[in-house]
């Protein structure tokens, strides 16, 4: 007897469904970076740790609370993620985030013993909490100090030790000497893996990148009160040139697929140069690749998207005389044949 097999067709719609809704259980929080990273077999639950900075303090101190030391046996510090409570209500002060970031700060209001909690997370969803007791107590009649930073020289080309003091920071109550400070000299508020040195103690630091480079400043009196501040100092070129500003201007902003777009990169501004001095070419959706040869930035320039329908995103690379480049992007709307745009009122 001759089998017959029947086979059964799943329509469509019905199948986009059910692979979504497979997508949406493999992300769903924990299980895709389980199923991803690691076996329920192989997993540890990660070990939380962290430290406080300063370890002691006043109403309107700002504490770091710094994870870095928390880790796992399997992940790598990258992957893991921390969440800080910062006055032990139960209530996460801070979202999930990667232990390598900035460390998270805080100023408490009222004086009290707070019980401040870290919880750690691996990409097998194991997690481990870690607490730390804080007393923070009142901070009298001090007033928190003056950060002042001056750099010197303000500019120079890259290799250049710039000089940057503390020495002209001020407190009501304490001489300059009796100041602490500690640098970042990227800009990040990032003060993770310094010690506070005396503010009349200057320090130095070199760019290999071009451009404004920003510095920040935190300065502690000797009763726990802080304040900050930054400054910049710019590396330049050997010749003493300086990347230009860009600016792009599309007009129309949404049109069809026949629609003669204007690029006007007239905006565009360079410390050294005329608009005439400075070259444009064009990356017409974005793809990593310019479409055009460099040219003349003092003249408006167009294109016909008639191949490239949608949300287009466009790029315009300016360059000065000396090779210094800068870019700026717009995002335009063209519309596919036979279909209608409606803009977002």
């Amino acid at each position: 007897m001759k089998e017959h097999t029947r086979r059964i067709s799943i329509p469509l719609f019905l199948a986009f469904t059910l692979l979504t809704m497979l997508c949406t259980f493999i992300n769903a929080p924990g299980i895709g970076r389980a199923a991803s990273l690691q076996t329920a077999e192989s997993n540890t639950p990660p070990v939380a740790d962290f430290t406080i900075d300063p370890s002691q303090g006043v109403v309107g101190t700002r504490f770091f609370f710094d994870p870095i030391n928390s880790y796992d046996d399997e992940d790598s510090d990258a992957w893991l993620l921390t969440r800080f409570d910062f006055d032990g209500d139960g209530i996460w002060d801070t979202v999930w985030d990667n232990p390598t970031n900035p460390a998270p700060h805080h100023i408490y209001s009222a004086v009290g013993t707070y019980q401040v909690k870290l919880e750690v997370m691996d990409t097998g969803s194991l997690t481990d909490t870690h607490v730390i007791a804080l007393q923070v107590g009142g901070p009298g009649n001090n007033t928190p100090p003056t950060a002042q930073c001056t750099a010197s020289p303000p500019s120079g080309p890259p290799g250049t030790i710039f000089t940057f003091s503390a020495a002209d920071s001020s407190d009501a109550q304490d001489d300059t000497s009796a100041l602490q400070v500690k640098w970042d000299q990227w800009g990040t508020f990032d003060f993770r893996g310094q010690t506070w040195q005396p503010a009349t103690q200057s320090v130095t630091f070199t760019y290999t990148s071009l451009g404004i480079q920003e510095v920040d400043l935190i300065v502690m009196d000797s009763g726990y009160l802080m304040d900050d501040t930054s400054c910049q100092v710019e590396v330049v070129s050997e010749g003493g040139n300086t990347p230009p500003t860009a600016d792009l201007v599309i007009t129309p902003s949404y049109g069809t697929y026949t629609t003669t777009f204007t690029m006007d990169v007239s905006g565009s501004t360079d410390a050294h140069d005329n608009l005439a001095d400075m070259s444009v070419r064009f990356d017409w959706t974005d793809d990593g690749t310019y479409d055009t040869s460099w040219l003349n930035a003092s003249q408006p320039w167009s294109n016909t998207f008639t191949y490239n329908w949608g949300q287009i995103t466009v790029r315009a690379q300016i360059q000065d005389s000396g090779g210094l480049t800068d870019e700026a992007t717009q995002t335009i709307y063209v519309t596919a044949p036979y279909q209608i745009y409606l803009p977002v009122v």
